[in-house]
């Protein structure tokens, strides 16, 4: 009988956690102060590069395809703790785009380049090259 008593109290428990933790998942309104979700918006919209800007995050670009006019400047800018370095393909090579060949980039530093023709670029990262972008130059 103890066994029993003891398992129905159990379930009971259960039944009482679980409850008050679909009452919390789905509450309606948000818990605590709103503007969290309005700083989240606004630091998910800070994370966007600027125009013609690439980040180098992750040791990935972002954007990883970028869509410019002939005669304007690309600028990447390297926020990786890593040394990065933007050539253009193919690998190790580099001869697709002359001149799109950046010197090592340490964190906080930028390179910037001119598409003075149209044509689809695509780039990598030399020092790993299985990092990919690209530039669409209309």
């Amino acid at each position: 009988m103890k066994k029993s008593v003891i398992i129905v109290i159990m379930v009971i428990l259960l039944a009482a956690v679980a409850g008050l933790l679909g009452w919390y998942f789905t509450e309606e309104e948000p818990l605590g102060n709103t503007n969290t979700v309005t700083n989240m918006t606004t630091n998910v919209e800070i994370l966007k590069p600027p125009a013609n800007t690439v980040w180098i995050m992750s040791g990935s670009f972002t954007p990883s395809v970028l869509t410019i006019e002939v005669g304007e400047k690309v600028t990447w800018v390297n926020k990786d703790d890593y040394i990065r370095r933007v050539a253009s393909d193919p690998h190790p090579d580099s001869t697709d785009l002359p001149g799109l060949v950046s010197g090592d980039l340490e964190k906080g530093e930028s390179f910037s380049f001119s598409f003075t023709e149209g044509g689809e670029w695509s780039y990598h990262d030399y020092l790993n090259p299985v990092k990919h972008g690209k530039v669409i130059v209309e």
